[in-house]
């Protein structure tokens, strides 16, 4: 049951993206839309429920369920519920980091404070100090890649980051890792790592930004870019 629920709430997901589709932004009855589906109602209530809780979806007494109106937390809420996820999601979870965390860093290069470049260079300190221990480099890096999200001083972007990185933990600690662990890597990390805050320092934002897309690109090489259908 969980896993067809699943299946239905991604065909849902997929039929709302086309709101012009439901005019009112209302979906079709409950007995109809379960034809059109070919499923029960009892799985459809149970996938409306769930995309209710997501924030997708609003349901209204005796109108029907609707379309909702996106927010920064329902995002995040719908990041978080979120449980099916494609075969190679260390390479999409990369990719999503790499859309959100470059632009961020253009903005932080001239919004940081002072306060925030020296948490930045203690987490490269602190990243250079755990040699051979993954887990703990894996920690730090994690801390300087939220903290140049966070010197954006955006708070919309914050809480979509926020739900991102809930939502995707496990699999970000397992990137981080399996990362970290290659021959080589938390060195390269550490000197990429130094070449943006550098740049932070120096307030360049084309600099910054494109010290942070060259950092995700090069961990993208390494996991394997995801595959286009």
């Amino acid at each position: 049951m969980e896993k067809k629920r699943a299946e239905l709430v991604r065909a849902l997901s997929a039929m709302i993206r086309k709101p012009e589709d439901f005019p009112g932004g209302r979906l079709p009855p409950e007995r109809e839309l379960a034809e059109s589906l070919g499923v029960s109602r009892n799985l459809l209530r149970e996938a409306i429920i769930t995309m209710e809780a997501m924030g997708l979806l609003e349901v209204r007494e005796r109108q029907g369920a609707f379309i909702a109106a996106p927010g920064a937390d329902d995002l995040a809420a719908s990041l978080r519920y979120l449980s099916v996820w494609p075969d190679d999601v260390l390479a999409h979870v990369m990719e999503m980091r790499l859309i959100i965390e470059a632009p961020a860093a253009t903005l932080a290069a001239s919004r940081r404070t002072r306060a925030e470049l020296e948490r930045l260079a203690e987490c490269v300190r602190r990243l250079e100090a755990a040699e051979g221990d993954a887990e703990s480099a894996g920690a730090w890096d994690a801390r300087f890649h939220a903290l140049i999200v966070a010197a954006a001083h955006n708070p919309v972007l914050d809480r979509v980051y926020e739900g991102l990185s809930a939502a995707m933990e496990k699999f970000v600690i397992l990137s981080r890792r399996r990362l970290l662990q290659a021959a080589g890597w938390p060195a390269k990390v550490a000197v990429e790592h130094r070449r943006i805050v550098a740049a932070l320092e120096a307030g360049d934002e084309a600099g910054t930004g494109t010290a942070v897309r060259e950092h995700l690109e090069e961990a993208l090489k390494q996991l394997g870019r995801p595959e286009r259908a």
